[in-house]
């Protein structure tokens, strides 16, 4: 399944800062100045927001796409290690049933240490996938909470370059490169709505897939 991808335009700043106007120091309220410390960067804060999106995604959907990967390994392990094929599927379909571990063959330290590893694998897939609807109720939540964490930023980050712009102490060359990075913030906040409808779609059709995804795992434990 592909990523969700949006083509972003990188805002790249100038060296100063919107408040460029130096102020002596000790001028700032103690619990202001903490405050602003703890909140940190906003424009860095709203940069990320698509890759904490993309983290919500992957969180309900890398069990899904893991199923491909442990059905690969399923396959090629038994011609690389000269193993007994059904007796790796059945330890399979156990683990993928309660969660066992457990490596029932006589093999090489390298073979378990490879079979152990695809046991694992299959472990943390057979508790993602039935725990795929769950998490994609969770994963809209914060989703939506992220678009609420973007607006509330663009807002901040706006009124302060509004707010530098209509200052007559600014220069007209430095109110032209204010308003091309407003634009850009203009840009990255419409991108991030695109991001945020387009990961909505996605994760909503997650719970499906994953039944999908589960009977399609069981099937290869238990062929032959």
């Amino acid at each position: 399944m592909q990523r969700i991808t949006i083509a972003l335009s990188l805002i790249v700043l100038a060296a100063a800062p919107l408040g460029c106007n130096k102020k002596d120091k000790g001028t700032k309220n103690p619990d202001q100045a903490a405050a602003e410390d703890e909140q940190g960067d906003p424009l860095a804060a709203l940069q990320n927001i698509p890759n904490e999106i993309q983290a919500e995604v992957d969180g309900v959907l890398k069990p899904i796409t893991d199923v491909d990967v442990v059905i690969e390994q399923v396959t090629t392990l038994p011609t690389r290690h000269n193993l007994d094929a059904k007796g790796l599927r059945t330890m399979a379909s156990a683990t993928l049933e309660d969660g066992t571990v457990a490596v029932n063959l006589d093999v090489t330290a390298e073979a378990k240490a490879e079979i152990e590893a695809m046991l694992n694998t299959v472990k943390g897939i057979g508790i993602g996938l039935k725990e795929t609807p769950e998490r994609a109720t969770t994963a809209t939540k914060n989703i939506l909470a992220l678009g609420a964490k973007a607006t509330a930023l663009v807002a901040k980050l706006t009124a302060k370059y509004q707010a530098k712009l209509s200052s007559p102490f600014t220069k007209a060359e430095e109110k032209a490169k204010l308003q091309a990075e407003l634009d850009s913030i203009v840009k990255l906040d419409a991108d991030i709505k695109a991001i945020i409808g387009d990961a909505k779609s996605t994760v909503t059709g997650l719970p499906a897939k994953g039944t999908e995804a589960m009977a399609k795992l069981t099937a290869a434990f238990t062929a032959g």
